[in-house]
């Protein structure tokens, strides 16, 4: 380690060290200044000292160092006052003295002034340096703000298409269920077709039976199966006048269902694969009861030639009845 750098470490100990002791800053540059006149023989200037104490404004080092001068200057005048020296050397001393005094005064004054020059120098530069960083920074903040608006008005708008979003996902899921309700009902009317029709030709087919079995029976037991028949007849005829009813009843449910499913469609339309896929069972369901409508055709059909049998049947008996009286003739 050099000299200057251990002297340069030791200075900035003994500073402290004043520090600690001086809590006044014009006391604590002042004890800097005698430090440096006078323990290491250095010029104190106003540059030097605020380096060294770095506490107050620029006003203070200086200060400082004037009174340090003053003082300087005072106690020398006492000093060669109170000394037995003559009076032609304590003039010339004096005067040695003086112009001694001047010439500091001068170069402490002049170092003091460029010091202070390059520092008001650097302080506008600083002072530039700082305003146009914070105009910068208030244009940035300005952009920060923009920003953080638009993005807050962006968070504002996905918040409300999540809302939109999840509100339709709701009506959906309410949709669907209506329409699977509807195919359940449907499905329920065409079980009740089947089932009916079903009904009725078991019916049709127990009533062909009997008229064949009761053909082959004895004369007898014509007329009370004439009277069985008839009866028979009537009660299909009314079972067929109730199925019928029914039936159109079961139309009428299924056209109201049909208008609510076409209502349905109308209003929700931007759902069309589902209810395209409703349509498609609509028509089945339309086929099927064309088919049921065609079926009932047949069975009408099969009702009118089983009337025509039994009419056949009832002239059958008189036709014999005239035979045997022309045999008993």
């Amino acid at each position: 380690m050099s000299q200057s750098a251990l002297t340069e470490s030791q200075l900035h100990i003994a500073v402290e060290q004043l520090r600690s002791q001086h809590s006044n800053t014009i006391d604590l540059y002042k004890a800097v200044a005698a430090l440096l006149f006078f323990q290491y023989d250095s010029t104190p200037t106003t540059n030097r000292m605020y380096q060294l104490v770095r506490k107050g404004s620029m006003s203070a080092p200086a200060e400082a160092l004037r009174l340090f001068w003053q003082e300087l200057r005072e106690r020398s005048q006492v000093r060669m006052e109170q000394a037995d020296i003559p009076a032609t050397l304590k003039q010339s001393v004096g005067s040695l003295v003086a112009q001694i005094w001047e010439e500091s005064l001068d170069q402490a004054q002049q170092a003091t002034e460029q010091s202070s020059q390059a520092l008001q120098v650097k302080l506008a530069l600083v002072q530039k340096a700082q305003q146009e960083s914070l105009e910068d920074l208030h244009a940035l903040q300005d952009a920060l703000l923009q920003a953080q608006q638009q993005l807050q008005q962006q968070d504002e708008k996905i918040d409300r298409l999540r809302a939109d979003a999840q509100q339709t996902q709701l009506q959906n899921a309410a949709l669907q269920q209506q329409v699977q309700l509807l195919n359940e009902q449907k499905q329920d009317l065409v079980q009740q077709h089947e089932k009916a029709l079903l009904a009725q030709k078991e019916q049709i087919s127990l009533s062909e039976q009997r008229a064949a079995d009761m053909e082959k029976y004895a004369r007898l037991e014509i007329e009370r199966v004439r009277q069985e028949s008839i009866k028979a007849q009537q009660q299909e005829q009314q079972r067929f006048a109730e199925l019928q009813q029914k039936h159109q009843n079961q139309l009428q449910q299924h056209q109201d269902l049909q208008t609510s499913y076409v209502e349905l469609q109308q209003q929700y339309r931007y759902q069309q694969n589902l209810l395209e896929q409703s349509a498609k069972q609509q028509q089945l369901i339309e086929d099927k009861n064309q088919d049921l409508h065609a079926l009932l055709q047949q069975l009408q059909l099969q009702l009118a030639k089983s009337s025509a049998i039994r009419k056949t049947t009832r002239s059958g008996p008189s036709r014999l009845a005239k035979q045997r009286a022309q045999t008993t003739r």
